[in-house]
């Protein structure tokens, strides 16, 4: 990492710079996969090996590049993300074990797995984004999924007394093709206005909220998670035992 950067244009740059080196690490190894030089599963365990390391990259870098700007407990929004990936990269496996079986051309491989190195993108923009947005781009929620060329732009609106009153949002295109869903979103992110009194939540809870989303099944435990951490369930405080 260089040294902190304070300007948000060198931060998209440099996340740029990482994401075609993890794309260049990712081609590699499933060229040895494709040329027998190591097995599925050894090819799965690094795939996953740098999928942990590209996240971290844009996360820290989403944050300035600056490990101490990071408070220990935004890494728990991580976890969701690459739960995520992790299966979408089974599956991934689970075609080439077919293909392979059934004799067929791995041609497709190596493309598809660099895709994988630009879906972490959406995770710098998570992080240099200070209010969670409905979507990020390379998210996957658009059309043009992990190809998605667009960037986002933020500004702030401020109150009579100084302090920050709302998050301003810009979807921005860049000089390429976009697909149907990415000239919707710079038509209506123009900008999404996002008020600060609706984003002002800590960063353990909207960790913890991310995984709750993320992994429905662990809500029956929800109470237990947010005391593990010290925290009290957002719909179950009471006046004779208030957090």
């Amino acid at each position: 990492m260089p040294d902190p950067m304070q300007n948000a244009e060198d931060r998209r740059r440099y996340a740029n710079a990482l994401r075609l080196v993890s794309e260049r690490r990712m081609a590699a190894l499933t060229q040895q996969l494709v040329d027998g030089q190591i097995s599925l599963q050894d090819w799965q365990l690094a795939m996953r090996e740098e999928l942990r390391r590209s996240a971290l990259e844009q996360y820290l870098t989403g944050k300035g590049g600056d490990p101490a700007n990071v408070n220990p407990t935004d890494y728990l929004a991580l976890g969701p993300e690459l739960r995520s990936q992790y299966q979408y990269l089974s599956k991934f496996a689970h075609a080439l074990d077919a293909a392979a079986q059934q004799g067929k051309s791995l041609d497709f491989a190596v493309p598809r797995a660099k895709l994988y190195a630009k879906s972490t993108q959406a995770i710098f923009w998570k992080s240099a984004i200070p209010v969670r947005l409905p979507q990020y781009p390379r998210d996957g929620q658009t059309a043009c999924r992990g190809n998605c060329k667009c960037r986002l732009r933020v500004q702030y609106e401020y109150g009579d007394g100084g302090a920050v009153v709302a998050t301003l949002v810009w979807w921005q295109l860049s000089p390429a093709e976009h697909c149907e869903d990415c000239l919707t979103l710079a038509r209506t992110w123009n900008p999404l206005r996002l008020a600060t009194a609706g984003t002002q939540e800590s960063d353990l809870a909207q960790g913890i909220e991310l995984l709750l989303l993320e992994t429905p099944t662990l809500n029956p435990v929800s109470t237990e998670l947010y005391a593990i951490y010290g925290l009290c369930h957002p719909l179950t405080r009471v006046e004779v035992n208030p957090c």
